[in-house]
C-alpha cells in the first residue's frame, strides 16, 4: 500500500514538472485530436453540453489541439465558457472556432484565462448556423479545462443590403446575429421627421477580446449610420465587457470624440445603420436600438 502512494506521488510531481515546462514550449501542437472522439451533446441542438479535457490530454501534454465537434439544431449563437479542470495549476491556453475542416473562422490565438475575474479572459461567443458542422479547437497549454456551451436560437436577418433593410422604430429593440466565417451584413432603416439628436446603440455578446500580442483586441460587431444618398456620418462596434453580461460600449461619433453613445442631430430623411462583423475573425448575437434625445448627454 505504502509503495502504492509513493508511485502516485511520483508519478503527480513528474506530470507536475511536466505540465510547467510545456506552458513555455515553442513547439508548434499538431493538427489532431486528443485522445478519442470529442464531441458536444445538446438536447434538440440547443441547450448546455460540457466536455472536459484532462491534465494528460491537454496540449501541454500531448502536443495536440483538441478539436470538440458539434452541431446546432438551431440557428443562433453559441458561447463558451474555460473553467479550471487541472490538478496542478490554473487551465490557460488558447481555443477559437473552426469550419466543418476544422479551418479556424475566429481569432487562432485568443487566449483563455480561467484564474481571472473578468469573463471576457474565459467566455466567447460565435454566431453558428443550423444544420452546420463546426469545432472549437482547444489548444490548452496550461493543464486541463472544462468547456461549457451554451447554444441559443436567433434569427439571423435577411436585410443583407441596403435596399432590404428593415424598419426600425425609435425606442425598439432588435436582436440579431452575425454568423461566423460569413461576411453578410445586417441593414435597418429609420425615419426622421423633424431635426431632433438621436443615440444609437449597440451591445454585444462577441469575441475576440484576448487574442495576444494587440492583434485582436478590437474584434467585435460594428455598426455604421449612413444617409440615404450613401453619405457615412460616423460608426463604432460593441466588444466584449469588462463585466459578466458582455455589454460594454464602445461608442464614440468621430467629429465629436464623446466617450459615449452615438448622438448627434439628424436632418429629416431617411437613414440606414448598417450592422457587421468587425474583422473577418468576428461574430456573435447583438442588440441594436435608437432614440431622441434632447441634448448631448454621456449617459446611456
Amino acid at each position: 500500500m505504502g509503495k502504492r502512494i509513493k508511485r502516485n506521488k511520483i508519478v503527480s510531481l513528474v506530470l507536475t514538472a511536466f505540465m510547467m515546462v510545456s506552458v513555455f514550449a515553442v513547439s508548434i501542437p499538431q493538427q489532431a485530436e486528443a485522445a478519442g472522439s470529442l464531441n458536444l451533446s445538446f438536447k434538440n441542438g440547443k441547450g448546455k453540453s460540457t466536455v472536459t479535457i484532462s491534465d494528460r490530454e491537454c496540449t501541454g501534454a500531448t502536443n495536440k489541439i483538441a478539436y470538440i465537434k458539434f452541431k446546432p439544431k438551431v440557428p443562433g449563437y453559441i458561447t463558451v465558457k474555460m473553467t479550471n479542470a487541472s490538478s496542478v495549476r490554473d487551465a490557460a491556453g488558447f481555443m477559437y472556432l473552426c469550419n466543418n475542416k476544422k479551418k479556424a473562422i475566429s481569432h487562432k490565438k485568443e487566449q483563455y484565462e480561467t484564474n481571472r475575474s473578468q469573463s471576457w479572459f474565459y467566455t466567447r461567443t460565435f454566431g453558428v448556423r443550423k444544420n452546420k458542422i463546426y469545432y472549437l479547437a482547444v489548444e490548452s497549454r496550461g493543464g486541463g479545462v472544462k468547456v461549457t456551451a451554451n447554444i441559443k436560437a436567433a434569427s439571423k436577418s435577411n436585410a443583407n443590403t441596403q435596399g432590404k433593410a428593415k424598419n426600425l422604430n425609435p425606442g425598439k429593440k432588435v436582436n440579431g446575429v452575425i454568423i461566423a466565417g460569413e461576411n453578410k451584413a445586417d441593414w435597418y432603416k429609420f425615419n426622421i421627421k423633424n431635426k431632433k439628436m438621436i443615440r444609437v446603440s449597440l451591445s454585444a455578446k462577441t469575441n475576440g477580446a484576448v487574442a495576444g500580442q494587440g492583434d485582436g483586441d478590437f474584434s467585435g460587431i460594428k455598426y455604421t449610420v449612413y444617409k440615404s444618398d450613401g453619405k457615412k456620418l460616423g460608426d463604432d462596434y460593441a466588444s466584449p465587457s469588462t463585466n459578466s453580461t458582455w455589454s460594454e460600449y464602445f461608442k464614440r461619433i468621430y467629429y465629436n470624440g464623446y466617450p459615449t453613445t452615438q448622438t448627434t442631430g439628424l436632418d429629416t430623411g431617411t437613414y440606414y445603420i448598417k450592422v457587421e462583423r468587425h474583422k473577418n475573425t468576428s461574430s456573435g448575437f447583438y442588440t441594436l436600438s435608437w432614440k431622441y434625445i434632447n441634448r448631448l448627454s454621456s449617459s446611456y
